[in-house]
């Protein structure tokens, strides 16, 4: 049950006779749980609705939809939202649990909620599903669907998950019997050396290859260690020449099965390898972890270029983290030429918050970049520039909880903040905006 807090005038609930302060009880005779039952309807034709009015009168609604452009038009307030579920799972490499003390406490929410990974392309074990849920997604179609996997062979993935007591349902099982509903998944595998690498990634990949298309995708990304592990179980990086024998095993299998596992661009910078072309990451299925990121930024910026103006005479500063410094590299040398008097600085920001270990731009703190580079002189650089993802989503709070505003204030420049995207970068200096 949701209480009901808007109901738009073009909609057909307004038409319906819905009011707010409404509440809606059940959509086609099913208690409404969350906000997915609320998408779900909106994309049938026809429906019915089961509203309780203010004095308590229950009614139903039919809803019919004329055309495509209709729409229901409600809005709830906060009892409709997706209550996150919370990950049961002690894995061994859980980032949550490396995190030093004192941040913003929704850093440190485990969530592992298949509405979730539907709705915002969260990653899900799928140790904590029930048989209803399992039933929820085929019949609502949620897909695409994103699943940590880590290992198929389920000895090695409960110990990578670190599950004792009776053991979850195998993961195979799982994506074997969404995947025959027409459920489409993306897939992810944190290697942690000597536990699913080698032959056991090779079978991972044979197995999930072995679902067929719906398996739409496999992402390798090299498991990441922050200096904050005490108490955690002993783990290590991978070493250049396991990261490029991982990739020599992953880039087999892509020529094998046609494309479908790639590994991240944090796993070539690690073996020391340049990425492929953008052409290889197919639709970028796997960009938010970080699989293509850097191709799709460069083929990005090349082709804002040829719309962008002819001549532009600035000198612009790129932070960034470590793992920054070759996609800034490659994205210097095209702006350069086409720009011939563009002067670029590119400042590599050591991650002291995190550890030295964690190289990555959107884990940079406002706090390190201060600490680095209070002694540079920025009066003659008209622009200094951040990626977006050094910032809370929507906010200008980096995650050691510092302002953009006080990093503006130290640097004594005003620092613009850019998307990972090449147009906006490309703008973003050209129009200094």
């Amino acid at each position: 049950m949701a209480k009901i807090v808007k109901v738009d005038r073009g909609g057909l609930a307004k038409s319906a006779g819905i009011r707010k302060g409404d509440e809606l009880i059940a959509v086609n005779g099913r208690k409404f749980r969350d906000l997915i039952d609320y998408a779900y309807a909106e994309g049938q034709s026809e429906y019915v609705l089961t509203i309780k009015d203010k004095n308590g009168a229950v009614r139903e609604v039919e809803i019919k939809k004329e055309s495509d452009f209709d729409y229901l038009g409600l809005e709830f307030d906060d009892s409709a939202e997706i209550k996150p579920r919370c990950c049961r799972n002690n894995c061994l490499f859980c980032f949550v649990d490396q995190l030093p003390e004192g941040m913003r406490d929704t850093l440190y929410v485990k969530d592992d909620d298949y509405r979730l990974s539907f709705t915002c392309g969260c990653y899900i074990t799928g140790t904590n599903l029930t048989d209803k849920d399992i039933i929820r997604i085929i019949e609502y179609k949620l897909s695409p669907m994103y699943f940590s996997v880590h290992a198929t062979d389920e000895q090695v993935r409960r110990r990578l998950l670190g599950v004792k007591g009776a053991a979850p349902a195998p993961v195979m099982d799982i994506l074997k019997r969404l995947t025959e509903a027409g459920i489409k998944i993306n897939t992810q595998v944190v290697l942690c050396p000597g536990i699913n690498d080698g032959e056991v990634l090779k079978k991972t990949i044979e197995d999930l290859r072995s679902l067929g298309e719906n398996i739409v995708s496999l992402a390798v990304v090299p498991v990441g260690l922050t200096g904050h592990r005490e108490g955690l179980p002993e783990l290590r990086l991978l070493t250049k020449e396991e990261a490029s024998a991982t990739i020599d095993m992953v880039e087999a299998c892509y020529e094998k099965f046609g494309g479908f596992c790639y590994c991240s661009d944090e796993m070539y910078l690690q073996a020391g390898r340049d990425v492929k072309d953008a052409g290889y990451y197919g639709s970028f299925d796997q960009i938010e972890n970080g699989v293509g990121l850097i191709a799709k930024l460069i083929s990005e910026v090349k082709e804002a270029l040829e719309f962008a103006p002819s001549k532009v005479n600035k000198r612009v500063a790129f932070i960034t983290g470590e793992a920054g410094v070759y996609a800034l590299g490659r994205v210097a040398a095209a702006l350069k030429e086409k720009w011939r008097k563009l002067k670029i600085d590119i400042y590599p920001i050591r991650n002291d918050f995190f550890g030295h270990s964690v190289t990555v731009s959107g884990l940079v703190t406002a706090g390190d970049i201060i600490n680095q580079l209070k002694g540079v002189d920025f009066s003659q650089t008209d622009h200094i520039l951040i990626p977006s993802v050094m910032l809370k989503e929507f906010d200008t709070v980096f995650l050691d909880g510092i302002s953009l505003a006080e990093l503006e204030k130290a640097l004594g420049k005003k620092v613009l903040v850019s998307a990972v995207d090449g147009e906006c970068l490309v703008d973003t200096i050209a129009y200094g905006e």
